[in-house]
């Protein structure tokens, strides 16, 4: 409700918000950052031509956990903020919308047919312990191929050794975070137990034009108002220890929160609030291979949650609404791998079953409510590669298939009770290389075809401002990536390089169009271009010195048949993100600077909204007095307080400062 909220919000005809951004299609190739754990490497990852960037969370310099903050900082992630931490937030890779990203969480999809874009500010941050970005082809073996990529968070391990963490922050805008990890034995098993709270107050002052943008005369800092946020999320898990020729593993996350939405700057609203709730249970079964047997994994896992959200007044101007929806999920994932069959060659094949269900309620409308839609899909998945001249040279094909069979309900025009059936086939085919030319440097390339069905609310709508239309087609998108990689060391340096081109056109992109004064319908009518670079460079020396940067060279362009946006730059899409980091650490002691570039974008698809581009400074400094002793980090974020907007509207939050305290025991 919350997306479709704001989608109304940003084309409402007299507001301050900006047009919605117009989704456009990338998949890039980007090298890939090794970090060494505990974990085993997910077999799409060791397999796949594809380069992935893994981000580590306790190794960022970060006070507090908030994953907007930790994916823009990586080469190819633009970040979309609705206003400050917790505020409904989007992610793109290289260019495509936040529609086309898979989000997962272990592997569990959390975008369904309920809705395609799933906020960064609605997951379990405190619970999460890397962050895995794919940009080339995303795993098939993980679910529908995705046209924009994926991202995978991993919450954390259930080892078998005794460990524990305990955290607290304080910040800024009555900003607190709390969190504490256990795990250990428990008899032949290994357990993990995780309880975290986030939550701000949220109340920072930003510039206030009064609803006139061209009249600085009547301008102020005003306080953000309604913008309170409190998230819960809890833990818990069980399996056989990491080693055991057979591996059962039971995890449970369960994840609240409760926010208030304030809406547009100049008009907040003051008493619209939001509450939602998930429950995802995930079983899993694996055994290594055996003879001429394959190694096998058996997963499932079962989601359900719901949304409740209030505007008692009609604040918002979409009306009054007080619903209470109810979105579950059940999945049953097998997959088979061949890994060192004769002659190099290797084999994985999968099949999936899964069932997404939606219930709308709202108590605040005049119009019914409409009976449960459904769809079922049905996929399977096989992967071929060849790992020849000493495993020098990978060759890998992979095609996966996917049945939709919707069953949809929904109340339209008049208050009349509508059904409609569609049944749909996805191929996503992908073709990848890689080759290591000399030792130290690697090429690699990939090739893709994806497609991504319409959710339920482009489909049927919400009741309220955004009407349903059962016409729509999948998007279709086709890209094709190639780059390199050389790292080397020596001498006390060691550093790394990389560089990717990368270029996608999608068709029949779905936009919201507007059909009335308070309603927008989607609508397949636009086409996209999206090119561009990626760079990426690591140096470390000596004496704790070491430096990073990430930049991102953008194009995209509308190919529509719109005569009047032909040819011009996709709204929301910068052309240019740099993020460079400096970073000492020696003797307990470490400290940190970065600096954020984001070039100018437009707001709008005619390209006459124009936003400067922005430079954010953060600073970061640390002391740990012993080894095992509890460390201290403080973190200040824009530090040069420049009062900016992602989007038309709605203001995010200036200078800030946050500080935590965070103790391990165990390994």
């Amino acid at each position: 409700m919350l997306l479709s909220v704001l989608c109304a919000a940003a084309v409402a005809p007299d507001s301050a918000a900006r047009a919605a951004p117009l989704p456009a299609d990338s998949v890039v190739l980007l090298p890939e950052v090794r970090v060494e754990r505990d974990r085993p490497v997910p077999d799409a990852r060791r397999h796949s031509t594809t380069f992935v960037t893994t981000i580590d969370v306790d190794r960022s310099a970060r006070a507090l956990r908030s994953l907007p903050e930790l994916l823009a900082g990586a080469a190819g992630v633009h970040v979309q903020q609705y206003g400050g931490l917790g505020a409904f937030s989007t992610v793109s890779l290289r260019g495509a919308p936040p529609e086309q990203v898979a989000l997962y969480l272990d592997g569990v999809p959390l975008t369904s047919a309920a809705t395609s874009t799933v906020s960064l500010g609605d997951l379990p941050v405190t619970a999460v312990d890397q962050v895995e970005i794919y940009r080339g082809p995303s795993p098939l073996s993980l679910g529908p191929g995705s046209p924009g990529g994926a991202i995978n968070l991993v919450t954390a391990p259930t080892a078998g050794d005794p460990r524990g963490r305990l955290r607290v922050v304080r910040g800024s805008f009555d900003t607190w975070e709390g969190a504490g990890t256990w795990s250990g034995a428990l008899g032949p098993l290994a357990a993990l137990a995780h309880g975290g709270y986030q939550g701000s107050g949220g109340d920072f002052l930003f510039e206030d034009d009064n609803g006139t943008p061209f009249n600085a005369a009547d301008d102020s800092l005003s306080p953000r108002i309604n913008n309170r946020f409190d998230a819960l999320s809890l833990l818990a898990g069980i399996g056989t220890r990491p080693g055991a020729p057979l591996q059962a593993r039971l995890r449970q996350e369960l994840f609240r929160k409760r926010q208030g939405v304030p809406g547009l700057g100049v008009a907040p609203a003051q008493h619209t609030h939001l509450e939602l709730q998930r429950a995802t249970t995930r079983a899993e079964l694996a055994a290594g291979p055996g003879g001429a047997w394959p190694s096998a994994r058996l997963l499932g896992a079962l989601i359900e949650g719901g949304s409740r959200f209030a505007d008692p007044q009609a604040e918002l101007g979409l009306g009054v609404h007080d619903t209470d929806d109810r979105f579950s999920g059940r999945q049953l994932d097998l997959g088979l791998e061949w890994a060192r069959l004769p002659l190099g060659f290797a084999l994985e094949a999968a099949g999936s079953l899964r069932r997404e269900q939606a219930r709308l309620r709202d108590a605040g409308d005049a119009a019914p409510d409409p009976p449960e839609s459904r769809r079922d899909l049905r996929g399977a998945m096989v992967a071929a590669a060849w790992n020849g001249f000493g495993e020098r040279v990978l060759l890998r094909a992979a095609q996966r298939w996917d049945r939709l069979e919707d069953r949809l309900h929904w109340t339209g025009t008049g208050a009349i009770a509508r059904a409609s059936e569609a049944r749909r086939v996805l191929v996503a085919p992908q073709l990848g290389a890689r080759l290591v030319a000399v030792p130290g440097l690697e090429l690699r390339a990939n090739w893709s075809k994806a497609e991504r069905a319409p959710d339920f609310v482009e489909l049927f709508g919400n009741q309220g401002s955004v009407l349903g239309n059962p016409a729509l087609v999948p998007e279709r998108g086709e890209s094709w990536d190639a780059g390199m990689r050389w790292s080397w060391s020596g001498g006390g340096v060691s550093g790394a390089f990389g560089f990717a081109h990368f270029e996608s056109r999608t068709e029949d992109l779905i936009l919201y169009v507007r059909s009335s004064p308070s309603s927008v319908r989607a609508m397949n009518i636009s086409r996209a271009l999206v090119r561009g670079q990626e760079i990426e460079a690591a140096l470390a020396g000596p004496l704790g010195l070491s430096a990073s940067a990430a930049v991102t060279l953008l194009e995209a362009i509308d190919r529509g048949p719109v005569p009047f946006w032909s040819g011009l730059r996709l709204p929301e899409r910068p052309a240019n993100e740099v993020e460079v980091r400096l970073d000492w650490a020696r003797g307990g002691f470490s400290a940190g600077a970065s600096l954020h570039h984001l070039g100018d974008n437009f707001l709008d698809r005619a390209n006459r909204q124009r936003v400067a581009s922005r430079d954010l400074l953060g600073a970061s400094f640390g002391w740990r007095p012993a080894p095992r002793a509890p460390r201290l980090l403080i973190e200040a974020r824009n530090l040069t307080d420049d009062r900016t907007a992602d989007v038309g509207g709605f203001p995010l939050p200036g200078r800030s400062l946050f500080v935590s305290l965070e103790a391990h025991t165990g390994s």
